[in-house]
């Protein structure tokens, strides 16, 4: 599987701890000046991650503006509004979801650091081109207002599915008592006929 193979070679690039160590020091140093804080970006308040709960803000405004953006390709203005209003609120949630992401990963260590770091850098990377989006359209550039976030919704692809290893493969964010809250009703995932169908 190509995905598992682009996992393997991040977890191989020792060089991301370098980065990665002095900026994760630097995270918790502020996250423990601001105790306050740090609870409500791991989610404290709500009894999980506060990050998972914020990222279908800035997918679902970003897939609509993808879908406006499409409908809008023969003209249309109130399509055009809508487009440019959906990829402000996704970067704006994206933002949000930022700080929570980044208090996250600054417990993690090993494998999960260094695909998390490469995760986070991915969405750096998708609010950069969303970002210059929007003052392309702002401008009336919208042709290649459209290529630059249509490229950052294609790249939000890979990092979510990034994100998802951290947490389904790795645990990050997983609560150490989350196996004891299973119901008997439940089916382990290895039994389940969606695992089993491919290869699970």
């Amino acid at each position: 599987m190509i995905g598992r193979a682009v996992e393997g070679e991040i977890v191989e690039q020792d060089w991301i701890d370098r980065i990665a160590e002095p900026l994760q020091q630097g995270i918790q140093a502020a996250l423990k000046r601001a105790p306050a804080i740090a609870k409500v970006l791991h989610g404290k308040f709500l009894g999980h991650p506060l990050h998972p709960a914020l990222v279908p803000v800035p997918i679902g405004a970003w897939t609509c503006t993808l879908v406006l953006d499409i409908a809008g390709l023969g003209g249309g203005r109130r399509l055009h509004k809508g487009a440019d209003a959906s990829a402000k609120l996704g970067l704006a949630g994206a933002l949000v979801a930022t700080f929570a992401g980044l208090a996250d990963w600054s417990t993690t260590r090993g494998a999960a650091r260094r695909i998390g770091f490469v995760h986070g850098a991915l969405n750096m990377a998708i609010a950069g081109l969303y970002g210059a989006s929007i003052a392309s359209r702002a401008v009336g550039l919208r042709g290649i207002g459209i290529a630059l976030s249509t490229t950052g919704f294609g790249i939000a692809g890979a990092s979510a599915w990034l994100g998802g290893e951290l947490i389904y493969r790795y645990g990050v964010g997983v609560g150490v008592d989350a196996c004891e809250q299973k119901t008997e009703s439940q089916v382990p995932v290895p039994e389940a006929p969606i695992a089993s169908a491919y290869g699970g």
